[in-house]
């Protein structure tokens, strides 16, 4: 069969990720041919020379959202590449694509922010504001509108996400298919020792900025710690003018180091070298963080809601994420814990064994493309 891959509308975070892992298990699969339209974002961090022939790539110069100009020539270009390939069927990592293709489209939707509008975070900190409620369900309503308007099909990672996405677009839940999120391909990697030239206690914090990851938290328990003299580092992977925007009014910067945004392979050697993986984030919907640090056996310390709860179970210990006396607390118990971390480390195994790998996943989704393809023959 013959599948159109499309990611030219990703540019950051876990969504590069995801379609990475994927196009890496896929290149395992001669089954198939598989036709990637690559965003440039994706382009930039993808090997395409260690990637086998059956995947075909496609580089597109912007993404459709960029500009008016670059939207229809991107639609353009999408429609001309479809009738020349003749997919069975055409899978957009996460949508919406801002396309909508003649073969029947299967979407991925992983947005939080516009999903869960009865969230904490969005209650209190969007909707409180009369001008932010019209914005944010202005969007919102463009946004599933375009979804609905595209996608014959879905998949999401989660059961709410797939209950709360039937109820907003008004589809059959059984259109709506549930595969979870897990770690990169590249975790697979044998672990690296740690080499470490002192004592301090690193707090690994891996993601690309937006409002709910509460970066801005961090400058507060940071300076709780320098107080109490704890000797520990928080590392973070953002882009150096987002960085130096949240920690412009740090005093002791020896708390916090940035090493920008990483490939997959990079990622693994930080991992590697860390002591504890930090998520104070106050939305996700399946954060692929807390399986890193399951399979790289480190220690969870996050934010306590019911998303990090579901994935993490027993293998993380909880902050209350808008508390920064409380993080620190935490943070200085786990470092002082060597009996907590095992414990916590050992719980993330087998709750890892519970959950997808990436073989699993990108299995799961190429049979449910087969099964798209199969009802939906060429005509």
């Amino acid at each position: 069969m013959k599948f159109i891959i499309n990611t030219t509308n990703l540019q950051s975070g876990g969504a590069l990720q995801v379609a990475s892992s994927l196009l890496e298990e896929w290149n395992k699969n001669s089954a198939h041919e598989f036709h990637v339209f690559l965003s440039p974002q994706l382009s930039a961090v993808l090997e395409q020379n260690k990637l086998g022939q059956n995947l075909q790539f496609y580089e597109f110069k912007n993404n459709p959202t960029s500009n008016i100009k670059s939207l229809i020539n991107n639609k353009s270009k999408l429609k001309k590449l479809e009738l020349k390939i003749k997919p069975d069927a055409v899978l957009t990592v996460f949508g919406p694509a801002i396309w909508k293709p003649q073969k029947p489209h299967l979407v991925g939707f992983a947005n939080g922010y516009y999903l869960f509008d009865d969230s904490n975070f969005i209650q209190q900190g969007v909707l409180t504001n009369i001008f932010k409620r019209i914005k944010y369900y202005s969007r919102r309503f463009l946004l599933f509108r375009q979804l609905k308007k595209e996608a014959n099909y879905y998949w999401v990672e989660t059961a709410l996400a797939q209950n709360k996405l039937a109820a907003i677009i008004s589809e059959d839940i059984r259109k709506i298919e549930i595969i979870g999120n897990t770690y990169g391909t590249s975790f697979n990697m044998e672990r690296t020792p740690k080499h470490k030239t002192n004592n301090t206690f690193n707090l690994l914090y891996v993601s690309a900025y937006y409002p709910h990851k509460n970066f801005e938290i961090i400058p507060s328990v940071i300076e709780i710690l320098a107080y109490q003299k704890v000797n520990c580092r928080f590392i973070c992977t953002l882009p150096q003018k987002e960085f130096e925007g949240i920690t412009r009014h740090v005093k002791n910067l020896n708390f916090i180091k940035n090493v920008g945004p990483c490939r997959q392979e990079a990622l693994v050697r930080l991992y590697s070298e860390a002591d504890a993986v930090f998520m104070p984030s106050l939305l996700e919907t399946y954060s692929a963080n807390y399986l890193e640090a399951m399979k790289m056996e480190l220690p969870i310390i996050c934010s306590n809601f019911d998303f990090s709860r579901t994935i993490c179970g027993d293998a993380a210990l909880y902050f209350d994420a808008q508390n920064p006396e409380d993080i620190a607390h935490k943070i200085v118990e786990l470092i002082n814990n060597e009996k907590l971390r095992n414990y916590l480390i050992n719980a993330g195994k087998k709750r890892l064994a519970q959950l997808e790998t990436p073989e699993s996943r990108a299995n799961k989704l190429l049979t449910l493309l087969e099964n798209i393809a199969l009802e939906n023959p060429k005509q």
